[in-house]
């Protein structure tokens, strides 16, 4: 396996952005691991959950700016972290993995996360994008090739 530097990438063309999106390699989440490998960095993260069949399943893809990758993904994979009783249920029962992205932009981070939004949950996009690019294009790498976008 080549090694992938995680992060995000951007190129430019006539008014359009053309990204690509270098994932970490997916890890079983345990908050503890967590403090110790993963940076206190901006960036983008995603957080699965492992079914019964072995299927991954997205729980969430943002980002984290303030406090950064580690807090935000320690506080995502704590179930004592939210009052929301269905999201507790599932950090509780499942086996968690996730994935990171480091950038210091965050005008990148919301056009990537956008671009993600509009893939993974098109009728619940939460985000905006920068506004700086008439079209966004994105592609993704990542080291075990798990990939959702085609």
């Amino acid at each position: 396996m080549t090694e992938m530097e995680p992060g995000i990438r951007r190129a430019v063309k006539n008014g359009e952005a053309y990204y690509t999106l270098t994932w970490s390699p997916l890890k079983k989440a345990d908050k503890y691991e967590i403090t110790l490998k993963v940076p206190s960095v901006a960036g983008l993260y995603e957080l699965y959950r492992m079914d019964e069949s072995k299927k991954l399943n997205l729980l969430s893809a943002t980002h984290a700016w303030y406090g950064g990758l580690r807090s935000q993904l320690r506080a995502a994979v704590d179930p004592d972290a939210t009052n929301d009783p269905l999201r507790r249920a599932q950090l509780e029962t499942g086996t968690l993995y996730y994935r990171f992205a480091p950038s210091d932009s965050l005008p990148d981070l919301l056009d990537v996360v956008w671009f993600l939004h509009t893939s993974y949950f098109p009728n619940d996009v939460r985000v905006e994008h920068s506004g700086r690019y008439g079209r966004l294009y994105l592609s993704e790498k990542a080291p075990d090739r798990v990939y959702w976008l085609d």
